[in-house]
């Protein structure tokens, strides 16, 4: 969830570096994704009633639940072009791929590749161990829950340099050599910092195994077994993408930013907020995840454990965080506690959550972004209703 600080890590991501343009989004109107019978539909449809009322270009929901899928959309997926958006389209996802990128290491852990426990350093390239503060001793499962002290690539200094000079989306190699030498917040293991730099790093772990890259990992060990046919890790982007819109005044007036694709995006292997994909996927993949369908349940323990460490930033609207586990945020909503992760990648934002109890998951998928729309993401309200 991109608001840590949270407000700052909003901002961070907000700001994009120029990228090749792309098409306009593909028309998808026979999708075989949409499906608004469920008793609970009325509630539902509030969910996407109140984007649209925010001002969205484009909202997907898809809730699951023991009594069906519940999958619709409104809006535009290119406005230009009057493409409705359907539960087909994808959008980006930012850093709700870190918890892709925690299930990915859990499940390297469980064939005997790795383990959390070790040092991250076993496993990288002397440059990066010998010129990133704490890497030397920070852990696997430290860099997971961000209590490495690492700084975070995107710096507001660096990111206003990359927005301002960049023309290409950079891979995590690349990124994190913006940090070589910066040094670290905190000692390893003292606080809690969330930091984009760690899903980097172990973009680069996850790399060391197999002749793939880490993106080509994360489709073998995650989005194949789980058949999530519309969730890429990849720097190709699929005819499926949405357009981007950003209210950049707050002014209710969309623009069409598509062509500042989010620095976390269109790099080789950046896993910390790189990955495309649409709400019915999101559900699916975090129903999945916490029952069992792709991890043991030793792993999902260790990816629901705590940090137990404050989480600092956290404004009071969202005091329904807890704590983080290893990319995921633990969260009580009026004694209903989930999972989950959220992302914002400048003109998408999404979040995904499972409450365990309740057998229910949600997903919320945005193709446009103002602070209205962002309040509306994170407020409670908003999730109570697919509770």
């Amino acid at each position: 969830m991109k608001r840590i600080s949270f407000i700052l890590v909003i901002a961070l991501f907000s700001l994009g570096s120029c990228h090749e343009e792309l098409g306009s989004a593909q028309p998808l109107p026979n999708c075989p994704l949409t499906n608004t019978t469920h008793p609970k539909a009325a509630n539902y449809q509030k969910i996407i009633d109140k984007f649209m009322a925010a001002g969205a270009v484009g909202v997907s929901v898809t809730v699951r639940t023991p009594e069906g899928t519940w999958s619709a959309t409104a809006g535009k997926a290119d406005l230009a072009n009057h493409i409705d958006l359907s539960p087909c389209h994808t959008l980006g996802i930012g850093s709700i791929s870190k918890t892709f990128t925690a299930a990915t290491v859990l499940k390297l852990q469980e064939e005997g590749k790795l383990n959390i426990n070790d040092l991250a350093s076993k496993y990288l390239p002397d440059e990066y161990v010998k010129n990133i503060h704490n890497l030397n001793k920070a852990t696997i499962k430290q860099l997971l829950q961000h209590t490495s002290g690492i700084r975070d690539y995107l710096g507001l200094v660096g990111l206003l340099n990359i927005h301002n000079q960049s023309v290409k989306a950079q891979s995590a190699h690349e990124n994190l050599k913006t940090i070589f030498g910066k040094k670290a917040l905190f000692e390893v293991g003292t606080d809690w910092s969330y930091s984009n730099s760690n899903y980097l790093i172990l973009a680069l772990i996850i790399e060391k195994f197999g002749n793939k890259s880490a993106f080509e990992t994360v489709t073998e060990k995650v989005l194949q077994p789980l058949k999530l046919q519309n969730t890429y890790a990849s720097t190709t982007r699929p005819a499926s993408l949405s357009r981007g819109y950003y209210d950049s005044f707050n002014n209710g007036m969309m623009r069409d930013l598509t062509k500042f694709d989010g620095f976390a995006v269109g790099g080789q292997d950046i896993l910390d907020g790189g990955m495309v994909s649409n709400s019915y996927d999101l559900a699916l993949f975090m129903e999945a995840l916490k029952t069992g369908k792709l991890l043991s349940a030793a792993s999902i323990a260790l990816m629901e454990s705590p940090t137990n460490i404050q989480v600092k930033g956290i404004p009071e609207n969202l005091s329904y965080i807890k704590d983080y586990g290893l990319g995921l945020f633990l969260l009580d909503i009026e004694g209903k506690k989930g999972v989950g992760h959220g992302g914002n990648v400048h003109c998408f934002n999404a979040v995904a959550y499972y409450f365990p109890e309740q057998k229910v998951s949600i997903a919320i998928a945005l193709n446009s972004y103002s602070s209205k729309l962002d309040e509306a993401l994170y407020d409670r309200e908003t999730i109570k209703l697919a509770l």
